[in-house]
Protein backbone atom coordinates (compact mmCIF):
# COMPACT_ATOMS: atom_id res chain seq x y z
CA UNK A 1 0.00 0.00 0.00
CA UNK A 2 1.78 3.32 -1.13
CA UNK A 3 1.38 6.27 1.56
CA UNK A 4 -0.66 9.36 0.63
CA UNK A 5 0.89 12.20 -0.98
CA UNK A 6 0.32 15.33 0.75
CA UNK A 7 1.43 19.13 1.11
CA UNK A 8 4.48 18.65 2.80
CA UNK A 9 6.05 16.54 0.43
CA UNK A 10 5.02 18.40 -2.59
CA UNK A 11 5.55 21.83 -1.32
CA UNK A 12 8.40 21.74 0.58
CA UNK A 13 11.10 24.96 0.72
CA UNK A 14 14.39 23.99 -1.75
CA UNK A 15 16.98 25.01 -0.38
CA UNK A 16 19.43 27.63 -1.94
CA UNK A 17 22.29 25.23 -0.77
CA UNK A 18 20.74 22.12 -2.61
CA UNK A 19 22.69 19.20 -1.91
CA UNK A 20 23.64 17.08 -5.25
CA UNK A 21 25.18 13.57 -5.69
CA UNK A 22 25.14 11.30 -2.75
CA UNK A 23 24.95 14.11 -0.15
CA UNK A 24 21.53 14.29 -0.67
CA UNK A 25 20.79 10.73 0.19
CA UNK A 26 19.46 10.05 3.56
CA UNK A 27 17.63 7.13 5.74
CA UNK A 28 19.32 4.33 4.40
CA UNK A 29 17.67 1.25 4.95
CA UNK A 30 18.57 -2.47 3.70
CA UNK A 31 17.16 -4.11 0.96
CA UNK A 32 18.27 -6.93 0.12
CA UNK A 33 22.07 -8.40 -0.58
CA UNK A 34 23.11 -10.88 -3.64
CA UNK A 35 26.40 -12.31 -4.24
CA UNK A 36 27.64 -9.66 -5.87
CA UNK A 37 25.82 -6.40 -5.24
CA UNK A 38 24.21 -4.12 -1.93
CA UNK A 39 20.87 -2.70 -2.82
CA UNK A 40 19.37 -0.53 -0.27
CA UNK A 41 16.30 2.32 -0.24
CA UNK A 42 17.52 5.88 0.68
CA UNK A 43 15.12 9.02 0.41
CA UNK A 44 16.46 11.50 -2.12
CA UNK A 45 15.98 14.94 -0.62
CA UNK A 46 15.43 17.42 -3.00
CA UNK A 47 12.73 15.16 -4.69
CA UNK A 48 11.23 13.65 -1.65
CA UNK A 49 11.03 10.32 -3.13
CA UNK A 50 12.26 6.78 -2.14
CA UNK A 51 14.90 5.23 -4.34
CA UNK A 52 17.14 2.03 -4.38
CA UNK A 53 20.63 2.40 -4.90
CA UNK A 54 23.04 -0.28 -5.93
CA UNK A 55 26.62 -1.10 -4.38
CA UNK A 56 29.20 -3.55 -5.10
CA UNK A 57 29.99 -6.29 -2.33
CA UNK A 58 32.85 -4.51 -0.77
CA UNK A 59 35.06 -7.27 -1.24
CA UNK A 60 34.73 -7.02 -4.98
CA UNK A 61 34.69 -3.17 -5.68
CA UNK A 62 38.45 -3.97 -6.68
CA UNK A 63 38.15 -6.53 -8.96
CA UNK A 64 37.91 -4.99 -12.55
CA UNK A 65 35.55 -7.99 -13.64
CA UNK A 66 32.84 -6.86 -11.19
CA UNK A 67 33.66 -3.16 -11.77
CA UNK A 68 32.83 -3.57 -15.84
CA UNK A 69 29.92 -5.63 -15.08
CA UNK A 70 28.22 -3.35 -12.35
CA UNK A 71 28.71 -0.07 -14.56
CA UNK A 72 27.19 -1.85 -17.93
CA UNK A 73 24.52 -2.92 -16.02
CA UNK A 74 23.63 0.44 -14.79
CA UNK A 75 24.49 2.38 -18.42
CA UNK A 76 22.27 -0.71 -20.30
CA UNK A 77 19.38 -0.59 -18.28
CA UNK A 78 19.70 3.68 -18.59
CA UNK A 79 19.81 3.20 -22.52
CA UNK A 80 17.43 0.66 -23.21
CA UNK A 81 13.94 3.32 -22.93
CA UNK A 82 11.82 0.52 -22.73
CA UNK A 83 8.92 0.26 -20.34
CA UNK A 84 10.09 -3.38 -18.88
CA UNK A 85 13.66 -1.94 -17.83
CA UNK A 86 13.91 -0.27 -14.43
CA UNK A 87 14.27 3.89 -15.12
CA UNK A 88 18.16 4.43 -13.57
CA UNK A 89 18.04 7.85 -12.16
CA UNK A 90 22.18 8.53 -11.51
CA UNK A 91 25.41 6.92 -11.55
CA UNK A 92 28.47 8.47 -9.51
CA UNK A 93 30.15 7.88 -6.66
CA UNK A 94 30.17 8.85 -2.93
CA UNK A 95 32.57 10.48 -0.68
CA UNK A 96 34.96 7.15 -0.35
CA UNK A 97 35.09 6.79 -4.17
CA UNK A 98 32.52 4.11 -4.08
CA UNK A 99 30.57 3.68 -7.07
CA UNK A 100 26.52 3.36 -6.77
CA UNK A 101 23.74 3.83 -9.20
CA UNK A 102 19.92 4.67 -7.91
CA UNK A 103 17.03 3.71 -9.84
CA UNK A 104 13.04 3.38 -9.42
CA UNK A 105 11.95 1.30 -6.08
CA UNK A 106 10.16 -1.42 -7.83
CA UNK A 107 7.35 -3.68 -5.89
CA UNK A 108 5.90 -6.84 -6.38
CA UNK A 109 7.01 -10.49 -6.78
CA UNK A 110 9.74 -12.35 -9.15
CA UNK A 111 8.66 -14.81 -10.96
CA UNK A 112 10.57 -17.19 -9.89
CA UNK A 113 8.26 -16.84 -6.82
CA UNK A 114 5.07 -16.60 -8.58
CA UNK A 115 5.89 -19.93 -10.60
CA UNK A 116 7.41 -21.49 -7.32
CA UNK A 117 4.18 -20.79 -5.37
CA UNK A 118 2.19 -22.47 -8.22
CA UNK A 119 3.64 -25.64 -8.31
CA UNK A 120 3.49 -25.70 -4.17
CA UNK A 121 -0.18 -25.13 -5.39
CA UNK A 122 -0.80 -21.96 -3.93
CA UNK A 123 -4.36 -21.56 -4.65
CA UNK A 124 -4.18 -17.45 -4.17
CA UNK A 125 -1.45 -17.40 -6.74
CA UNK A 126 -2.89 -19.77 -9.49
CA UNK A 127 -5.90 -17.68 -9.24
CA UNK A 128 -3.91 -14.10 -9.63
CA UNK A 129 -1.42 -16.09 -12.60
CA UNK A 130 -3.53 -17.91 -14.32
CA UNK A 131 -1.83 -19.73 -17.57
CA UNK A 132 -3.09 -16.57 -19.77
CA UNK A 133 -1.33 -14.13 -17.07
CA UNK A 134 2.06 -16.12 -17.55
CA UNK A 135 1.95 -15.76 -21.14
CA UNK A 136 1.09 -12.39 -21.08
CA UNK A 137 4.51 -11.82 -18.70
CA UNK A 138 6.49 -13.43 -21.31
CA UNK A 139 4.68 -11.84 -23.96
CA UNK A 140 5.99 -8.60 -22.08
CA UNK A 141 9.46 -9.42 -21.54
CA UNK A 142 10.04 -10.77 -25.16
CA UNK A 143 8.89 -7.29 -26.53
CA UNK A 144 11.74 -5.92 -24.10
CA UNK A 145 14.07 -8.38 -25.05
CA UNK A 146 13.12 -7.81 -28.99
CA UNK A 147 13.56 -4.15 -28.46
CA UNK A 148 17.47 -4.28 -26.95
CA UNK A 149 18.42 -6.97 -30.24
CA UNK A 150 17.22 -4.72 -32.33
CA UNK A 151 20.49 -2.00 -30.73
CA UNK A 152 22.78 -4.93 -30.50
CA UNK A 153 22.44 -5.80 -27.18
CA UNK A 154 21.55 -9.85 -25.79
CA UNK A 155 20.86 -9.86 -22.13
CA UNK A 156 22.37 -13.48 -21.90
CA UNK A 157 20.71 -13.81 -18.04
CA UNK A 158 17.19 -14.00 -18.99
CA UNK A 159 15.45 -16.42 -16.13
CA UNK A 160 12.44 -16.00 -13.39
CA UNK A 161 14.27 -14.28 -10.65
CA UNK A 162 15.32 -11.45 -13.26
CA UNK A 163 11.89 -11.11 -13.85
CA UNK A 164 9.74 -8.77 -11.43
CA UNK A 165 5.94 -8.49 -12.10
CA UNK A 166 4.69 -5.73 -10.16
CA UNK A 167 1.15 -4.52 -8.74
CA UNK A 168 -0.02 -2.34 -11.31
CA UNK A 169 0.95 -5.27 -13.86
CA UNK A 170 3.74 -3.91 -14.95
CA UNK A 171 6.87 -5.99 -15.86
CA UNK A 172 10.10 -5.44 -15.56
CA UNK A 173 13.49 -7.29 -16.90
CA UNK A 174 16.11 -6.94 -14.30
CA UNK A 175 20.31 -7.74 -14.20
CA UNK A 176 21.84 -6.35 -17.09
CA UNK A 177 25.04 -7.39 -15.85
CA UNK A 178 26.03 -9.80 -18.45
CA UNK A 179 24.18 -8.60 -21.26
CA UNK A 180 26.76 -8.57 -24.73
CA UNK A 181 26.97 -5.10 -26.52
CA UNK A 182 27.85 -4.68 -30.33
CA UNK A 183 31.37 -4.92 -31.19
CA UNK A 184 32.20 -6.56 -27.60
CA UNK A 185 35.74 -8.28 -27.88
CA UNK A 186 36.20 -12.05 -27.03
CA UNK A 187 38.92 -11.50 -24.21
CA UNK A 188 36.29 -8.66 -22.52
CA UNK A 189 35.96 -9.22 -18.87
CA UNK A 190 32.29 -9.89 -18.88
CA UNK A 191 32.72 -11.90 -21.99
CA UNK A 192 34.87 -14.06 -20.34
CA UNK A 193 32.98 -14.34 -16.85
CA UNK A 194 29.56 -15.12 -19.17
CA UNK A 195 30.89 -18.07 -21.25
CA UNK A 196 32.65 -19.66 -18.12
CA UNK A 197 28.62 -20.45 -16.93
CA UNK A 198 30.18 -19.88 -13.65
CA UNK A 199 28.18 -16.91 -12.36
CA UNK A 200 25.93 -17.08 -9.18
CA UNK A 201 22.46 -17.73 -10.55
CA UNK A 202 19.50 -18.40 -8.98
CA UNK A 203 18.19 -21.55 -9.85
CA UNK A 204 14.52 -22.19 -8.58
CA UNK A 205 12.73 -26.25 -8.06
CA UNK A 206 15.61 -27.99 -7.67
CA UNK A 207 15.88 -31.56 -6.22
CA UNK A 208 17.51 -33.36 -3.40
CA UNK A 209 21.25 -32.99 -3.80
CA UNK A 210 21.03 -30.42 -7.04
CA UNK A 211 23.89 -28.20 -6.80
CA UNK A 212 22.51 -24.60 -5.88
CA UNK A 213 23.82 -21.36 -7.44
CA UNK A 214 24.41 -22.61 -11.12
CA UNK A 215 23.51 -21.73 -15.05
CA UNK A 216 20.37 -23.71 -15.25
CA UNK A 217 19.07 -21.66 -17.85
CA UNK A 218 22.33 -21.21 -19.76
CA UNK A 219 21.71 -21.68 -23.42
CA UNK A 220 23.86 -24.74 -25.40
CA UNK A 221 25.92 -22.46 -26.73
CA UNK A 222 27.02 -20.46 -23.88
CA UNK A 223 27.55 -24.06 -22.12
CA UNK A 224 30.36 -24.44 -25.06
CA UNK A 225 31.83 -21.30 -23.48
CA UNK A 226 32.18 -20.26 -27.71
CA UNK A 227 31.68 -16.43 -28.39
CA UNK A 228 28.87 -17.13 -30.32
CA UNK A 229 26.23 -15.90 -28.34
CA UNK A 230 23.65 -13.68 -29.85
CA UNK A 231 19.86 -12.55 -29.63
CA UNK A 232 18.87 -16.60 -30.19
CA UNK A 233 20.47 -17.43 -26.73
CA UNK A 234 17.76 -15.01 -25.31
CA UNK A 235 15.50 -17.08 -27.32
CA UNK A 236 16.27 -20.14 -25.59
CA UNK A 237 16.27 -18.63 -22.41
CA UNK A 238 12.73 -17.62 -23.11
CA UNK A 239 11.91 -21.23 -24.17
CA UNK A 240 12.87 -22.59 -20.86
CA UNK A 241 10.88 -20.10 -19.13
CA UNK A 242 7.53 -21.35 -21.37
CA UNK A 243 8.31 -24.64 -20.28
CA UNK A 244 8.23 -24.16 -16.59
CA UNK A 245 4.89 -21.88 -17.12
CA UNK A 246 3.49 -24.90 -19.11
CA UNK A 247 5.10 -27.82 -16.27
CA UNK A 248 5.44 -26.80 -13.45
CA UNK A 249 8.70 -27.95 -13.10
CA UNK A 250 12.78 -26.74 -13.87
CA UNK A 251 14.03 -27.70 -16.98
CA UNK A 252 17.33 -28.50 -16.10
CA UNK A 253 18.53 -29.97 -13.09
CA UNK A 254 22.02 -31.42 -12.05
CA UNK A 255 23.98 -32.41 -8.67
CA UNK A 256 26.74 -30.20 -10.20
CA UNK A 257 28.05 -28.34 -12.76
CA UNK A 258 29.47 -30.83 -15.07
CA UNK A 259 26.55 -32.60 -14.96
CA UNK A 260 24.00 -29.74 -16.15
CA UNK A 261 26.29 -28.64 -18.68
CA UNK A 262 26.47 -32.22 -20.08
CA UNK A 263 22.38 -32.75 -19.67
CA UNK A 264 22.12 -29.01 -22.04
CA UNK A 265 24.42 -29.86 -24.21
CA UNK A 266 23.84 -33.92 -25.08
CA UNK A 267 19.62 -34.59 -23.35
CA UNK A 268 17.45 -34.08 -26.37
CA UNK A 269 14.74 -31.35 -25.84
CA UNK A 270 12.51 -31.78 -22.98
CA UNK A 271 8.72 -30.79 -24.54
CA UNK A 272 6.38 -29.48 -22.14
CA UNK A 273 3.86 -32.46 -23.31
CA UNK A 274 5.47 -35.12 -21.94
CA UNK A 275 5.78 -33.44 -18.75
CA UNK A 276 2.39 -32.79 -18.02
CA UNK A 277 -1.23 -34.27 -17.45
CA UNK A 278 -2.70 -35.40 -20.94
CA UNK A 279 -3.79 -32.37 -22.73
CA UNK A 280 -3.04 -29.77 -20.46
CA UNK A 281 -0.90 -28.37 -22.94
CA UNK A 282 -1.82 -26.86 -26.40
CA UNK A 283 0.10 -28.74 -29.10
CA UNK A 284 0.26 -24.86 -30.51
CA UNK A 285 2.33 -24.06 -27.39
CA UNK A 286 3.82 -27.15 -27.13
CA UNK A 287 5.27 -26.38 -30.28
CA UNK A 288 6.62 -22.58 -29.73
CA UNK A 289 8.26 -24.08 -26.59
CA UNK A 290 10.12 -26.94 -28.65
CA UNK A 291 11.21 -24.61 -31.28
CA UNK A 292 12.87 -21.98 -28.87
CA UNK A 293 14.52 -25.02 -27.02
CA UNK A 294 16.36 -26.17 -30.17
CA UNK A 295 20.30 -26.69 -29.46
CA UNK A 296 21.10 -25.40 -33.11
CA UNK A 297 20.72 -21.55 -32.76
CA UNK A 298 19.78 -22.02 -36.12
CA UNK A 299 17.16 -24.24 -35.85
CA UNK A 300 15.18 -21.87 -33.39
CA UNK A 301 12.82 -19.03 -33.77
CA UNK A 302 14.95 -16.33 -35.95
CA UNK A 303 13.81 -12.99 -33.90
CA UNK A 304 12.64 -12.74 -30.57
CA UNK A 305 9.46 -11.63 -32.50
CA UNK A 306 8.74 -14.60 -34.25
CA UNK A 307 8.38 -15.96 -30.32
CA UNK A 308 5.95 -13.05 -29.15
CA UNK A 309 3.46 -13.47 -32.30
CA UNK A 310 3.02 -16.87 -31.85
CA UNK A 311 2.42 -16.32 -27.85
CA UNK A 312 0.14 -13.73 -29.04
CA UNK A 313 -1.41 -15.27 -31.55
CA UNK A 314 -2.27 -18.42 -28.93
CA UNK A 315 -4.16 -15.71 -27.12
CA UNK A 316 -5.91 -14.80 -29.68
CA UNK A 317 -6.54 -18.23 -31.64
CA UNK A 318 -5.01 -17.67 -34.32
CA UNK A 319 -2.82 -20.15 -35.70
CA UNK A 320 0.98 -20.47 -35.07
CA UNK A 321 3.71 -20.34 -37.27
CA UNK A 322 5.45 -23.66 -36.03
CA UNK A 323 2.55 -25.44 -35.80
CA UNK A 324 0.37 -27.19 -38.49
CA UNK A 325 -2.99 -28.92 -37.11
CA UNK A 326 -4.12 -32.16 -38.52
CA UNK A 327 -6.55 -31.97 -41.26
CA UNK A 328 -9.62 -32.85 -39.03
CA UNK A 329 -9.11 -30.57 -36.67
CA UNK A 330 -8.76 -27.78 -39.74
CA UNK A 331 -12.46 -29.59 -40.94
CA UNK A 332 -14.06 -29.08 -37.48
CA UNK A 333 -13.08 -25.99 -36.86
CA UNK A 334 -14.08 -25.05 -40.46
CA UNK A 335 -17.71 -26.11 -39.73
CA UNK A 336 -18.17 -24.40 -36.27
CA UNK A 337 -17.31 -21.45 -38.10
CA UNK A 338 -19.88 -22.15 -40.67
CA UNK A 339 -22.37 -23.12 -38.04
CA UNK A 340 -22.00 -20.10 -36.45
CA UNK A 341 -22.17 -18.38 -39.59
CA UNK A 342 -25.49 -19.82 -40.72
CA UNK A 343 -27.05 -19.34 -37.47
CA UNK A 344 -26.05 -15.68 -37.86
CA UNK A 345 -27.40 -15.24 -40.93
CA UNK A 346 -31.02 -17.07 -40.29
CA UNK A 347 -31.11 -14.81 -37.32
CA UNK A 348 -30.67 -11.48 -39.42
CA UNK A 349 -33.18 -12.85 -42.19
CA UNK A 350 -35.53 -13.16 -39.31
CA UNK A 351 -35.26 -10.08 -37.83
CA UNK A 352 -35.54 -8.34 -41.75
CA UNK A 353 -38.71 -10.32 -41.44
CA UNK A 354 -39.89 -9.39 -38.17
CA UNK A 355 -39.35 -5.53 -38.94
CA UNK A 356 -41.19 -5.82 -43.02
CA UNK A 357 -44.51 -7.66 -40.82
CA UNK A 358 -44.24 -4.52 -38.15
CA UNK A 359 -44.76 -2.13 -40.91
CA UNK A 360 -47.13 -3.79 -42.66
CA UNK A 361 -48.94 -3.72 -39.38
CA UNK A 362 -48.47 -0.28 -38.34
CA UNK A 363 -49.04 0.65 -41.51
CA UNK A 364 -52.53 -0.58 -42.64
Amino acid sequence: MTDNITIQDTDAELSRHVKNGYMRFKDFKPLTQGGEAILQTCLDENLGRTVVMKTLLPQLQNLEVYQKRFLREARVTALISHPATVPVYELSRNAEGTAYFTMKKLSGRDLCEILDRIAEGDQEIQDEFPLDALLNVLIRIGQCLAFAHLQGIVHRDVKPGNIMVGEYDDIMLLDWGLAKVQDMEDDDAIEELARSGRQQVRGRLTGPGDVQGTPFYMSPEQARETSDVDHRSDIYNMGIILFEVLTGESYMSGRNFREIKRKILEDPVRTPRDHSPRGTVSPELNAICVKALQKDPSDRYSTMSEFVDDLQAVLRGRPVSVYQPPIHQKLLKWRREKLISGASLIWFLLGIVGYLIARTIFQS
